[in-house]
């Protein structure tokens, strides 16, 4: 894969950070659409001159990405949220967008790389869960040159997973168990999700259509992954067993503020498990290296929130 225009939509995110910095190897050009030009500085230092085009975008005119589509070489699409707001929904950023990005790449035969979520599925109470499924759903009906991957968790040094956890048991007494602590998750580290979509791109005929679940290689329950931050921290472990119906009460209270930590459809969403056993063996052959250890890289970010004497 050499000077491609790469079309990427999410590019500022966790993730799209991540792989911008592996799609700018080989002269490739990155096109990536954004609300906000500003954001994309920290990717733009990572290329030569003139290999970010930064173009604005409103998720709310979708028809503003034909062009974009039609002189592109590959599409990447990471864009996803975690809640709603009053201007924008599940259904518009995990159904609508990919539903159109899938259409133009269909009409012009470009490749479409889309990241959705593990653990989709119609079978739920959970928006987030449907919305994602939906998106995936119409790719793998109406397009014939997609890949789709689904994520488990996915860890790295700016995540907001670990990083909000390790942050909360620095300064609270204790740390909330919502469902027991029983769903389970196989994280993915952020570089080794990066290097798969990297090496995906570089093949994508011989991996044309594949549904993958991107997982790491070992399963966690939530407490487990809990229990591993309160070690790590170096304090004792502390829980509070969340009753189902104050985590619901506090999901309906929570929503309501502009940036909220916590949804009542975050809370159906957890009784989810997010694994899929037996992925991690096709995910490391695509890699063409070891899954990376868990416990061993947040070890180190983590380190940050102990507590200093």
């Amino acid at each position: 894969m050499k000077n491609k225009n790469i079309l990427v939509f999410g590019s500022t995110g966790f993730i799209g950070r991540s792989i911008t910095k592996r799609l700018l190897q080989n002269g490739n050009k990155l096109l990536c659409p954004v609300r906000n030009a500003s954001r994309v500085k920290r990717n733009i230092l990572s290329g030569d001159i003139g290999q970010i085009e930064v173009i604005d975008f409103d998720i709310k005119n979708l028809y503003e990405i034909k062009n974009l589509i039609e002189k592109s070489d590959l599409v990447v699409n990471l864009v996803g949220i975690l809640y709603e707001t009053k201007s924008i929904s599940f259904e518009t950023v995990h159904y609508l967008l990919p539903k159109k990005i899938a259409s133009y790449c269909e009409l012009y035969n470009k490749p479409f790389l889309h990241v959705s979520s593990l653990g989709s599925t119609f079978q739920t109470k959970s928006n987030y869960l449907i919305s994602k499924k939906m998106g995936e759903e119409f790719i793998e009906n109406n397009n014939s040159n997609h890949i789709i991957l689904r994520p488990s968790t996915v860890y790295g040094e700016e995540d907001n997973f670990f990083n909000l956890f390790g942050k909360m048991a620095k300064i609270l007494p204790f740390l909330p168990l919502i469902k027991n602590g029983l769903t389970k998750f196989q994280p993915i580290y952020v570089n080794d999700l990066s290097l798969l979509i990297f090496n995906l791109l570089n093949n994508f005929d011989k991996h044309r259509n594949l549904n993958l679940a991107a997982v790491g290689n070992e399963i966690f329950t939530f407490k487990e992954i809990l229990s591993h931050i309160f070690l790590t921290l170096k304090k004792k472990e502390r829980f509070f067993f969340m009753p189902s119906f104050l985590a619901i009460l506090q999901g309906k209270v929570l929503e309501k503020l502009p940036k909220p930590l916590f949804t009542y459809d975050q809370y159906v969403t957890l009784s989810h498990d997010s694994i899929s056993q037996g992925s991690q063996k096709l995910v490391t052959e695509i890699l063409n290296q070891d899954l990376s250890n868990m416990k061993i890289i947040t070890s180190e970010y983590l380190k940050k929130f102990i507590d200093k004497v």
